[in-house]
């Protein structure tokens, strides 16, 4: 019969354990914000003592690092798997890729958790958490050159488009957007792709030929995977 002590149940019971904690924070973060929020509180939430938190995570932004990172990476495999939409406006593909990124972000965790995750990078650019928030933005430029690399994407002037130079510019004129969503709590999923669908057309027309724009097709290596 198994006990506590045997190596499966024992790393079992942590993982539900750590996984408990970062949902009581998550619900805590939401509500009372991540400022106002305790170790305490968080412990208090999830029936644990604040050193076992301490333990796991090492300090409140260690929880924050935690969910962010891990949700990041969930919701990174998800896309992968997403059906690659072909034949369709390039503008469309765009919008649908950054649409799914804003609302997947809020699925991990709530506006306000992420506004102070984008002010803390500001206010103090120097800590383990601004380092770790600044890794998983690349970690989603890195996505997106996952998600863009298998089309054809002809250039107005014939030249070759780099992917990586494209993806960080398409993150640069979403990422407006993306802070008037988590600022503004009457904007709306639907407002941020309106907005964004204005701010990525006219770099799109200016940089890609018609045939590219009206209907964007997946390269040869796609079609034959």
């Amino acid at each position: 019969m198994p006990t506590d002590s045997e190596p499966g149940l024992r790393d079992r019971k942590k993982a539900r354990r750590r996984d408990d904690i970062i949902a009581a924070a998550i619900e805590l973060f939401g509500k009372k914000g991540v400022d106002a929020t305790t170790i305490a509180d968080i412990a208090e939430a999830c029936d644990v003592s604040a050193p076992t938190i301490f333990n796991y995570f090492g300090s409140k932004d260690g929880i924050l690092v935690a969910l962010v990172e891990e949700g990041t990476q969930r919701k990174r495999e998800r896309g992968s798997r997403r059906p690659r939409l072909e034949g369709v406006p390039l503008a469309t593909i765009v919008l649908d890729l950054f649409s799914e990124v804003s609302q997947e972000t809020l699925d991990i965790a709530s506006r306000r958790v992420w506004r102070y995750a984008e002010a803390a990078v500001i206010r103090r650019p120097e800590t383990n958490l601004s380092e770790r928030f600044r890794d998983t933005s690349h970690l989603l430029i890195e996505s997106i050159v996952e998600r863009l690399k298998i089309y054809e994407l002809h250039t107005r002037t014939g030249t070759p488009m780099d992917i990586n130079y494209l993806s960080s510019v398409l993150y640069d004129l979403w990422m407006p957007c993306y802070l008037n969503l988590i600022t503004d709590p009457q904007m709306t999923l639907a407002d941020h792709d309106a907005m964004l669908l204005q701010r990525i057309t006219p770099f799109l027309t200016y940089v890609f030929d018609d045939s590219t724009l009206t209907a964007t097709r997946l390269s040869r290596t796609e079609k034959r995977a």
